[in-house]
């Protein structure tokens, strides 16, 4: 165990003697998680997305589309995704779906935050125009990706734990697949 580290599992802030839990930092990625799972859920292929309807994810980019925060995302709106709508309701599906499960089970949990933090930023450019959403929510979104990025929040809680120690070894046998690869947990 390192000298960092406490004979419980938490580890010392700073190096002045503050110790925290790292339970929560875990339990927090799977809540995220669950968020992104929730939301793609909605996003369902059955109506096409929303535009038979007129609801989903149809409803929300023509929000957008009317409300625009950045004119060029806009134009894009029009130009590239409304003509090619399902195969970007299929990537946004996916998307959404991939950052829930990895983020949920904690497994390649810094490629899930970073993904997340590609998406969350995507969503907040396009929907920080529209009346009446807050503009914090969005902000969360992207600091919650940031901070599981940065803090490998799938060591806790999650597969994560099991493979980093396993992807250490192995990096430092000279391996860099197992080097990248341990970034990523």
């Amino acid at each position: 165990m390192s000298e960092a580290a406490g004979r419980d599992g938490r580890e010392r802030a700073g190096g002045r003697g503050a110790v925290a839990p790292l339970w929560p930092l875990g339990l927090a990625r799977i809540l995220y998680g669950l968020l992104w799972w929730q939301q793609s859920r909605w996003k369902v292929p059955s109506d096409d997305f929303g535009r038979t309807s007129g609801g989903g994810l149809w409803y929300w980019v023509q929000q957008e589309i009317q409300y625009p925060t950045v004119t060029a995302y806009r134009d894009f709106l029009v130009t590239v995704m409304i003509p090619n709508w399902t195969v970007f309701g299929w990537l946004t599906l996916a998307t959404e779906t991939f950052i829930a499960a990895t983020l949920i089970l904690g497994v390649a949990t810094r490629l899930g935050a970073l993904v997340a933090l590609g998406m969350a930023a995507n969503i907040t450019i396009g929907i920080l125009g529209v009346p009446h959403e807050w503009g914090w929510t969005y902000a969360m979104l992207i600091m919650f990706a940031a901070v599981f990025l940065f803090t490998g929040a799938g060591r806790s809680l999650g597969v994560d734990a099991v493979l980093a120690p396993r992807l250490t070894r192995a990096a430092a046998g000279g391996s860099r697949v197992a080097a990248l690869l341990r970034w990523l947990v």
